[in-house]
């Protein structure tokens, strides 16, 4: 049933409108360039107690609901747009490992260094599935793993027919699968790992070894095999968000040249010392939407290569 603007209560029309209103317009001014509009839980608790609550112990009811009151609002146009929170109570900060089965369905913040990526693939957030007996179509939202199918057609009312997956009607999203490791730890055994799924325009916010801070739905997958149950992050936002920062955006022989070509033009703007700032290239190279690792990783193996000279002090020159 679609959901209509007085089937919504006031206090979502009040969040988006009143509280975010000019956040939202700004990021439809820009779509889809730009398609997430980032909500602050606190300023969320300053506005309405009831409603922050609602997003940590309902998170996917209220902020589809979210969702469903930006569609309604005829004044912007953002069909793909994705909700995001940050800024959730320290209660609910967890390192790798710690978090617990009570926090299951719920909002919670996981920290951990990234240390296994697989690539971007195409997620089936809602597939469309036609009868291979009478050709009727079902859409069936899905989770992350098996497809899930209807347990009947709707059309020939057969169960166990086999279904044939649509694309061009499915909703389709980008997707990684990322593995998150407790980084500080005294164990000796094999450090606490969390599965954790990025979707849409988070794909290429992280890369392997960052240590970063994720937001997100913490539940049970829908496929088990034992009865210890395996679990994973649904990744609402990063909290060290770096808008226009992405992972592997420059080949290395890119990066490469950005870097001799700033320290070739600043390393004689200062006539009383040699060398151009290392801190002041990685900056201006970072300033470009370039990961802060990424710059650093290059510049080493450049200067392991000899290509460009530490000198001492901070500061690097091009032989």
């Amino acid at each position: 049933m679609e959901i209509t603007e007085s089937d919504i209560s006031d206090e979502y029309h009040a969040l988006v409108r009143d509280v975010y209103g000019d956040t939202v317009r700004e990021v439809n001014s820009h779509y889809p360039s730009k398609r997430s509009i980032r909500l602050d839980w606190k300023e969320i608790e300053r506005f309405d107690d009831d409603l922050a609550q609602r997003f940590i112990h309902s998170p996917k009811r209220t902020r589809g609901t979210v969702e469903s009151t930006l569609e309604c609002w005829d004044e912007i146009d953002m069909p793909e747009v994705a909700v995001r929170l940050h800024n959730i109570p320290d209660e609910y900060h967890f390192r790798v490992g710690k978090q617990r089965t009570i926090h299951l369905g719920g909002l919670i913040t996981i920290e951990g260094e990234v240390v296994e990526m697989d690539g971007v693939k195409p997620f089936a957030r809602e597939a469309a599935l036609e009868c291979r007996l009478c050709g009727t179509l079902t859409r069936v939202p899905q989770t992350y793993g098996k497809m899930m199918e209807p347990a009947e057609c709707m059309g020939c009312e057969r169960s166990g027919t086999q279904y044939i997956f649509q694309r061009s009607q499915s909703d389709l999203i980008d997707y990684r699968k990322v593995i998150l490791q407790r980084s500080d730890t005294n164990l000796d055994d094999d450090p606490p790992i969390l599965v954790v799924y990025l979707t849409q325009d988070l794909v290429d916010r992280v890369g392997p070894g960052d240590y970063v801070s994720l937001v997100g739905y913490y539940d049970t997958a829908m496929i088990q095999k034992e009865s210890v149950l395996e679990t994973y992050l649904d990744t609402w936002d990063i909290e060290s968000h770096e808008d226009g920062v992405l992972a592997d955006r420059l080949s290395p022989e890119e990066l490469s040249a950005a870097i001799l070509e700033e320290v070739e033009e600043h390393q004689d703007d200062d006539p009383s010392s040699f060398g151009a700032d290392r801190e002041q290239i990685i900056e201006t190279i970072t300033g470009e939407g370039v990961r802060r690792k990424e710059v650093e990783s290059q510049l080493e193996d450049l200067i392991d290569d000899r290509e460009v000279n530490d000198v001492g002090g901070g500061k690097l020159m091009v032989p």
